[in-house]
């Protein structure tokens, strides 16, 4: 048995076909973080590697992304990994049809994670949080910034579920909140039902 023949696609067409092809399985957030997450690997392809053919992606060439991406804004190692593995899913689709040669997908090493590198700088601390709220109680009860506060720090919720919320989603007697997936609202919910 033979493999097939690549055929030429460029990466513009293969990323319209690959999100269109996605638009039905997850939401409409991780599709436009797929778009977001493809359109700088399209930009160098394009802009700085002249590739305009999907079947002239090598290993060598992705490796090459990988340097000029983290080097571009000095992103950061776990932002790194999210963009590369968005690219090896594209990749593993785009060897479904026949626009890349098989195993590509593999060929993409990603960077080794350190314990610092997989949180957030960006955190919240109990103490200031405590402080916050107890200011937010004593001066803004019940403030829109006093609800939302409460609401994440003692539930934890995504803000798009906070932002999914209508007071009618909130069971007073049994002090419930009943969180919807929405899209013919404008609230849909990152992961569906």
């Amino acid at each position: 048995m033979t493999e097939r023949e690549l055929e030429p696609i460029s990466l513009g067409r293969a990323k319209e076909m690959y999100l269109e092809a996605r638009k039905h399985e997850v939401s409409e957030s991780t599709l436009s973080g797929y778009h977001y997450r493809l359109k700088h690997f399209v930009r160098w392809c394009v802009d700085e590697a002249s590739i305009d053919n999907m079947n002239e992606l090598t290993g060598r060439k992705l490796q090459e992304f990988k340097t000029w991406r983290r080097d571009e804004n000095g992103l950061k190692p776990i932002k790194l990994r999210g963009q590369l593995d968005a690219l090896r899913i594209f990749l593993r689709w785009c060897e479904s049809i026949d626009a890349v040669e098989k195993g590509l997908h593999d060929k993409i090493v990603m960077p080794v994670l350190k314990k610092d590198d997989e949180q957030s700088e960006e955190i919240l601390r109990s103490e200031d949080a405590e402080k916050v709220l107890a200011y937010l109680r004593r001066f803004e009860y019940t403030s829109r910034w006093h609800v939302i506060l409460e609401l994440l720090w003692h539930t934890g919720i995504r803000l798009g579920s906070l932002y999914s919320l209508y007071v009618s989603d909130y069971d007073s007697e049994k002090e419930r909140l009943e969180i919807r997936n929405c899209p013919d609202r404008g609230t849909p919910l990152k992961n569906g039902e």
